[in-house]
């Protein structure tokens, strides 16, 4: 098992303007140890044997790691479940819902070229994209944040995700909500297609950042 520690309170220390993108980065990625977390060894050829696909989902804000199963296609989104019954659904790249991480988010509305959703290249991402998340509270009503996040393109790189080595693009938004609250999003996109295979998004002022490792990508009629 491998060890690794995460801080929920990360990107609140990063809401100052002079942070760098490598910072950020490195923040939300690695960021101080307040939660000890450890991360589920991936068997890659069971998974690849089997023809299914499959995330690995780590959730700081509890100390989760656990590796999910697409289970259904629903209005186009994939939803992946784990053995312990958590889980998150995938609209392309965006984390749209998640399951038993934290504290659930409902859904996420978007807009229609949103690049997470349309599997956009890095360096062709519109200048802004608007998100509304809505959230689980007590009672039947949902809380809903609306948030702003503005992208920049960092370094081309290999990254290892459970196993495989995959050559992309990082790509960091900042991102700043109707409440005046501030945080950060990172992605590591294919660099040929421009999909996803790795990243770490905020899910909500309590659950924080998700991070999600494709390790097996889902593909439509397949």
């Amino acid at each position: 098992m491998i060890k690794v520690v995460f801080s929920a309170g990360v990107m609140l220390a990063l809401s100052g303007c002079a942070a760098s993108l490598g910072q950020m980065r490195d923040a939300i990625l690695n960021p101080n140890p307040e939660v000890g977390m450890t991360v589920p060894q991936v068997n890659r050829a069971a998974i690849e044997q089997a023809d299914l696909a499959a995330v690995l989902m780590l959730s700081p804000s509890i100390g989760l790691g656990t590796v999910g199963i697409a289970i259904q296609m629903r209005d186009g989104r994939v939803v992946y479940n784990s053995n312990d019954n958590r889980g998150i659904t995938l609209d392309g790249g965006l984390i749209y819902a998640t399951l038993g991480l934290g504290t659930n988010l409902q859904a996420v509305s978007t807009q229609s070229n949103d690049p997470l959703v349309t599997k956009a290249k890095a360096g062709t991402w519109p200048s802004q994209v608007t998100r509304t998340y809505r959230l689980a509270q007590r009672g039947p009503s949902f809380a809903q944040v609306t948030a702003t996040c503005r992208n920049q393109v960092g370094r081309d790189l290999n990254i290892d995700v459970a196993g495989a080595l995959r050559r992309v693009v990082e790509v960091v938004e900042t991102c700043e909500t109707d409440t005046g609250d501030s945080f950060h999003n990172v992605h590591y996109l294919d660099a040929g297609s421009g999909s996803i295979w790795r990243t770490s998004q905020w899910t909500g002022p309590v659950q924080g950042n998700i991070q999600v490792d494709v390790i097996e990508p889902f593909e439509a009629g397949g």
